[in-house]
């Protein structure tokens, strides 16, 4: 896949579907959003759902929270279509999530994500993300969670 054939945009309604399927592909029952939790998501002002397109299927989402007067957006969810993983479609959704968060006045972005999943953690790791926490017993399974930070006043703003 070559990076001009990616398209990130701001997630629509009509985007729930791939969007839902995306998290059942991605995690376990207990791990994902209902489908309601999403579309809210998609139309609320505290959150922001940027979606990846590719051959004009969707192939990642990302969803960020925002707490008025915070200095801090939450990274809350992150899938990669199967067929588009390791092809850097969650690191240019995590730029764009990056991004996002600096432009709307964020100075810092966090996330929380399961001990034992090296892959996001490498992910999250050569895109800036800090270890600033453990979380024992954080996860409905009892897995402890690992938060991370990325400092964004490091990077440009831009108009997106």
């Amino acid at each position: 896949m070559g990076a001009a054939s990616l398209r990130l945009r701001d997630a629509r309604a009509s985007d729930l579907d791939a969007i839902d399927r995306l998290e059942g592909a991605s995690f376990s029952a207990v791990d994902r959003f209902p489908r309601r939790t999403l579309s809210r998501a998609i139309r609320n002002e505290t959150a922001s759902v940027i979606v990846a397109e590719l051959n004009e299927s969707i192939a990642g989402y990302v969803l960020l929270l925002f707490r008025k007067g915070a200095t801090a957006a939450r990274l809350y969810s992150l899938a990669i279509a199967p067929g588009a993983r390791g092809q850097g479609t969650a690191r240019a959704l995590v730029d764009a999530a990056a991004t996002k968060a600096l432009n709307r006045g964020c100075a810092r972005l966090r996330l929380e994500v399961r001990q034992s999943n090296l892959a996001a953690r490498r992910l999250y790791e050569r895109a800036g993300f800090m270890l600033i926490a453990t979380k024992p017993g954080y996860y409905e399974d009892g897995e402890t969670a690992l938060q991370m930070e990325m400092r964004l006043d490091t990077r440009e703003r831009t108009d997106r």
